[in-house]
C-alpha cells in the first residue's frame, strides 16, 4: 500500500499546479473575488475558489489510483457486516464520502459566490453528512478506557454521533480559515499525520478495520499533497484563497477520513487522536462560540477575535502567526502519533 499511498500523495500534488490556477482563472471570470474590509487581513480582492482547484486535484489522483492500481480497486471491493445485518462494501463507503464531499464543495462554491445564511447552510451540511453515513461511513461504538468491552451505539445515536462529527469537523475548518495559509496548513498537517496513524494502526487490526484503516490512508495522503500543493499559491501573501468551498470540502474528508481510518479501531484512545491534532483549531472555535452566545450574536457570525487575530493585534506578523498555529498543531500531532504507538500499553 505504501506504493499507492505515495502515488496519491504526489499525484495530486503535481495536479494542484494545474487545478489551482485553473480555479484562480475561473474564480476571475465569474467575479468571485475576496474584497478586503475591516474584519479582514488583505488589502486587495483575492479570487476565492482556491477550494475548486484542491477538490479537482484529490479526486484526480484518487481516480489514477483506482484505474492503474488493482490493488486499490480489490481493497474498495471488500464486503462487511455493518451492526444492522447488511452487508456492505468498501466501496459503498467511498461513493458515499464522494457524494457528500462534492455536494459541500458545490455548497460552498456557491456560498461564495452569493452568500447562503448560516440557517440554510447548517441543514444542507446536515444532509451531506447523512448521506455518508447512510452509505455506512459511521461511529457505530466505542471500546470504554481501561476495558476490552465494546459498546455498540443505538442506531439513532450512531447516525447522530457521526453527523454531528463530521459537520463539527466542517465548521472547524471553515471558521479557522481566517489568515492566508492557516487552514490549508493545518489540514496539510492533520491529513499527513492521520496516513501515519492509518499506516500504523493498520498493521495489527483484524480484516475489516484493516481495509478501512487503508482506505483512509489512501485519501489523507491524496488530501495532504492538495493541500500542500494549494499552500504554493495560498500563504502569505496569497494569490488564491480556499473559500468556503475549499474549507467545507477539506473539514467533510478530515471528518470522514478519522470516522473510515483512525475512529475503526473503536479505542477510546483512538477517539482522542483526531481531536488532538486539531486541538487548537477545536479550542478556538468553541471559545469563539461561547464569545458570540454571550454577546447575542449568531454562532457562526464572523468576527476578528480569533486567536489568530489577538495573536496579530499583540505584534505578531501574518507569517510568525501562521508558523506558530502550525508549529502547535505538529506538536499536538506528534503528540498522537506516540499516543497511537504506545496505547496498546495504556
Amino acid at each position: 500500500m505504501i506504493q499507492i499511498y505515495l502515488t496519491a500523495f504526489f499525484l495530486s500534488l503535481a495536479a494542484s499546479f494545474i487545478f489551482i490556477p485553473l480555479s484562480i482563472s475561473l474564480a476571475k471570470k465569474f467575479g468571485v473575488m475576496d474584497q478586503p474590509d475591516s474584519r479582514k487581513v488583505h488589502t486587495v480582492a483575492v479570487p476565492r475558489w482556491g477550494g475548486m482547484g484542491i477538490a479537482l486535484s484529490f479526486l484526480i489522483s484518487i481516480a489514477i489510483c483506482y484505474f492503474f492500481f488493482p490493488r486499490f480497486e480489490q481493497l474498495l471491493a471488500y464486503k462487511y457486516r455493518i451492526s444492522n445485518g447488511k452487508i456492505i462494501s468498501l466501496m459503498e463507503q467511498f461513493w458515499g464520502i464522494l457524494l457528500g464531499s462534492i455536494f459541500v464543495l458545490v455548497l460552498g462554491m456557491r456560498d461564495d459566490k452569493n452568500p447562503i445564511s448560516a440557517k440554510v447552510k447548517l441543514p444542507l451540511q446536515i444532509i451531506a453528512s447523512y448521506v455518508a453515513m447512510d452509505y455506512g461511513v459511521r461511529l457505530s461504538g466505542i471500546t470504554l478506557p481501561f476495558s476490552e468491552h465494546y459498546t455498540g451505539f443505538p442506531l439513532i445515536a450512531s447516525q447522530a454521533i457521526t453527523v454531528l462529527w463530521l459537520t463539527g469537523f466542517m465548521n472547524t475548518v471553515n471558521l479557522v480559515d481566517g489568515l492566508d495559509g492557516l487552514a490549508a496548513g493545518i489540514c496539510a498537517i492533520a491529513a499527513g499525520t492521520f496516513l501515519i496513524v492509518a499506516v500504523l494502526q493498520g498493521q495489527s487490526q483484524i480484516a475489516v478495520f484493516a481495509k478501512q484503516l487503508k482506505l483512509s490512508g489512501v485519501l489523507s495522503a491524496a488530501l495532504c499533497g492538495s493541500c500542500i500543493g494549494f499552500l504554493w499559491f495560498n500563504f502569505y501573501p496569497a494569490k488564491v484563497f480556499m473559500g468556503d468551498g475549499g474549507s467545507l470540502f477539506l473539514g467533510f474528508m478530515l471528518g470522514t477520513i478519522t470516522v473510515t481510518g483512525t475512529l475503526k479501531t473503536t479505542a477510546f484512545f483512538s477517539l482522542i487522536i483526531p481531536i488532538v491534532v486539531i486541538a487548537l483549531p477545536i479550542l478556538d472555535v468553541g471559545v469563539s462560540i461561547v464569545r458570540r452566545w454571550r454577546n447575542g450574536k449568531e454562532i457562526f457570525a464572523p468576527d476578528s477575535d480569533h486567536l489568530h487575530h489577538q495573536l496579530l493585534r499583540h505584534g505578531w506578523t501574518h507569517r510568525e502567526t501562521v508558523l506558530g498555529i502550525y508549529l502547535v498543531t505538529l506538536v499536538f500531532s506528534v503528540f498522537s502519533i506516540l499516543l497511537t504507538i504506545f496505547k496498546g500499553k495504556v
